[in-house]
Parts: C-alpha cells; structure tokens; sequence
C-alpha cells in the first residue's frame, strides 16, 4: 500500500472511530437517568486560571529557582516531563508514581528527572495502594496540580494562599470565563428526562457565583460542594443511587479528572466520560472520552 493510500486509510479509521464512539455516548445518555457532572474544567473551559495559580506560586521562589520553575512548568504542559495529568506525586519522597486508576496500586516510580527506581526500592516503599491525599499523595488529576507539584518540589512554602488568590482572580472582571457553546440549553434539554447532579470540590459560595456566571444556576436537582474527592467520591455515588432509587449502568459521571471522577464511577459499574485532549491511557467498557463537554453534547 502507498503511502498516500495508508493516510487515507488511516484517517477513515480514526473517522468511524470517531463515529462508533459517538453513537455509543448517544445510547449511553438515552438510556441514563442521573448525569453527575464535575464544575472546574467541565463546564467551563479555559486555562488561564491554571496560568495565574502557576504564576502566584512561582512568585514565592528565589530569581534562580523561578526560571526552574517555569522551565519545568512548560514542560508539564509540554507533556515531556515525569509530572503528568493522571501521575501521583509523592511530595516527601519527591518521586513520580505511575498509579492504577482502579486500585491506586504503584505501577512505577521515577525520580524528578524521570528515571526509573528500581523495581526492589518501588515495592520496599509502596507495597500496598496508596492512599490519595492533600499533603503527601498529591494525586495530578488535572491543571490545578502541575503548579502544586512544582511549588512543594522548590521548597514554596504557604502554597493554600495562592489558590485563595486565584479564586479572587477568577471572581474579578479581569477573568474571562470560557463558556462551552450551546451547554445550557443542553442541559435544560437533558433535565428534562434527566436528574442532573454537579459534584464539586469547590465551596458554596464559589459554585454559586460560577453557575450564575454560567448561567447555570437552576439547571440542576442536586448539588454536592466541598465534595471532598476522590476520597469520598465512591461515598456520594452511592448515596446518589439510593437518592434516585437507580443502578449503577442507569448513572453517567462526567468530567476531567480521572482519578477524582471517572474511576470510582466504573469501579461501581457506572458510565464515565472523560474530558481530556490527551490519548487515552485507560481502556474500559464503560469509558469514552471526548475533549470538550462541546463535543458531547
């Protein structure tokens, strides 16, 4: 076969991919009856709110350490540094785990600079799954981790307040939130069917002043803030089913952090929809992923 004629047959198959997979995520929303749906990086778009965190962080290094920092920032966003969307960084050790979404079982472990540690070493320092949290098992499910990651590892201290002064930043008339195009009438087209719920980590009074920027205040039958994930993620799944009185396959969890949203929805046998532009490392039944939450609905 030609080359021209292996591109043509290439691009066919990546286009009935593309076809296959939205006739299923059609069937998959048909037959749902409660869509759960994250807020940061799902309903709306955009990243420069991620670009300004980044920002106040590096602002707390010294001159040298900055240009490290952002050498190593545009490298994570590059995606050719060992701290990635979906790694785990160990900020005591200062190591990179490559983790089982499902099991949180460590796959491997790199050091900052991307190599390897040795099989013996990885299973003497974690022998069981890990156990995801704020301070030492920082799990890098999505945009607002890169900076965190990279601020522990350059010694900032304080790093909370940053991410206060970012919330102010996306408060002000200086942010531009990125609307996803044709979402509330979606949303209200869906609701009208659908129970939709929105699960966040984001407190109260941030959600409601994001949904009324979105336009999105009364779309929702129920909404969980402080939600606490991923630790309790699989906590409020669970009560959502008794809440609706559904199985698990009638649920759809939507969003762009994998291990906060999307795993512990399939580990319950739910439907999960991943938002991200990067090739999919995680290959289940009941998983699709699209880039944008546009191109879903």
């Amino acid at each position: 076969m030609g080359r021209e004629n292996k591109s043509v047959s290439l691009r066919h198959r990546s286009i009935e991919k593309r076809i296959g997979a939205n006739h299923q995520m059609e069937d998959i929303i048909q037959q749902c009856r409660v869509i759960i749906f994250d807020l940061d990086g799902t309903l709306y778009e955009g990243t420069s709110h991620f670009e300004y965190y980044a920002k106040k962080i590096q602002e707390l290094l010294s001159q040298e350490l900055q240009q490290h920092f952002q050498k190593d920032y545009q490298e994570m966003l590059d995606g050719i540094h060992p701290v990635k969307i979906g790694t785990v960084y160990d900020a005591e050790m200062d190591y990179i785990l490559t983790i089982s979404p499902m099991t949180l079982e460590v796959l491997a472990v790199r050091n900052w600079k991307g190599q390897l540690i040795c099989k013996e070493k990885q299973q003497e320092l974690y022998p069981f799954p890990i156990h995801l949290d704020d301070e030492r098992m920082i799990g890098i499910g999505d945009g607002w981790f890169l900076p965190v990651a990279l601020g522990i590892h350059y010694g900032a201290k304080d790093i909370y307040h940053c991410y206060n002064k970012t919330k102010e930043y996306m408060a002000s008339k200086e942010f531009l939130l990125e609307k996803t195009k044709g979402l509330k009438e979606a949303l209200e087209r869906l609701g009208e069917t659908k129970k939709l719920v929105l699960m966040t980590n984001s407190d109260a009074d941030d959600v409601k002043r994001l949904l009324q920027a979105l336009e999105l205040a009364d779309v929702f039958d129920f909404e969980i803030t402080d939600a606490f994930k991923p630790n309790k993620t699989e906590d409020h799944l669970q009560k959502i089913m008794i809440l609706y009185s559904v199985q698990p396959e009638e649920v759809v969890a939507i969003g762009d952090n994998f291990i906060n949203e999307i795993a512990p929805a399939l580990k319950l046998g739910m439907y999960g929809i991943y938002l991200t532009n990067q090739s999919p490392n995680h290959h289940f039944d009941k998983l699709i992923t699209v880039p944008t939450l546009e191109g879903l609905l």
